[in-house]
């Protein structure tokens, strides 16, 4: 490279990257000393009674997620923490939360370290959104509604989940789509607070009642949806004089 490079700014370039490269060495140190620390954590040991089988509602989840086959697997990201943190996770909780759309390890590890991983302090996940200030809190009067918002709260498992429901802007879940149509349609602020409080249902009954997360029971509504776009192209095109005709497969 050739340049009129000054002394004093060489010297401030180096002095940032000798401060960048202490940085990355300490947050390696905090991993393996947070890595230490989860090893002694205990496991999840929740069992569910014998004979009994739990099946994941989608109503009770209050969400719904997109067809096994239309999936994509995530990518890594460069603020992972370093070691196995994929398989303490999954151990401590006892369920990968890692494989709902938008949580990624931060969001667990968050989730791990705030909460612990027992949730049936919380009696089911309508209290679990509520204590996270997730549910609606209208005020009214005579029955009638006033106003329309949810608390505020610096709860950083909120913060975290909030975070996790932005990310599915680039996810091609159904959960994806689904906040990319209730971003149009109500705005990114509001559409970020619906998100986070169903992956909040969700992770509550994944870990309380020990399921492993299963895109497919949600297969209907993504068929559904498909549907009512197709209805909606349909309309389009027939509304300016054309014709849908399906590609050969």
């Amino acid at each position: 490279m050739e340049g009129d490079w000054r002394s004093e700014q060489l010297f401030v370039l180096k002095t940032a990257w000798e401060n960048w490269k202490h940085a990355q060495e300490q947050i390696q140190k905090c991993d393996q000393q947070l890595l230490q620390y989860s090893r002694r954590l205990e496991e999840c040991t929740r069992v569910t009674p014998a004979g009994k089988t739990i099946q994941l509602d989608h109503q009770k989840l209050g969400g719904a997620q997109s067809h096994p086959t239309q999936a994509r697997p995530k990518r890594a990201s460069k603020n992972d923490p370093n070691g196995p943190w994929q398989e303490e996770l999954c151990r401590i909780f006892g369920v990968d939360l890692t494989a709902i759309p938008g949580v990624n390890l931060a969001t667990a590890m968050t989730l791990m370290s705030e909460l612990g991983n027992d949730l049936s302090a919380f009696k089911n996940a309508h209290h679990f959104a509520s204590w996270l200030c997730l549910c609606p809190d209208n005020e009214t009067s005579a029955s009638k509604v006033l106003r329309r918002a949810t608390r505020r709260s610096q709860n950083r498992v909120r913060q975290a989940l909030r975070m996790a429901a932005s990310s599915l802007h680039h996810s091609y879940s159904y959960l994806g789509e689904k906040y990319r149509r209730l971003r149009t349609k109500l705005g990114a602020p509001k559409a970020i607070t619906a998100m986070a409080h169903q992956l909040a249902r969700i992770i509550w009954h994944l870990i309380v009642h020990q399921i492993p997360f299963d895109a497919s029971i949600f297969a209907a509504q993504q068929k559904a949806n498909e549907l009512r776009r197709f209805k909606r192209l349909s309309s389009a095109a027939r509304m300016m004089g054309f014709t849908l005709t399906p590609l050969p497969t």
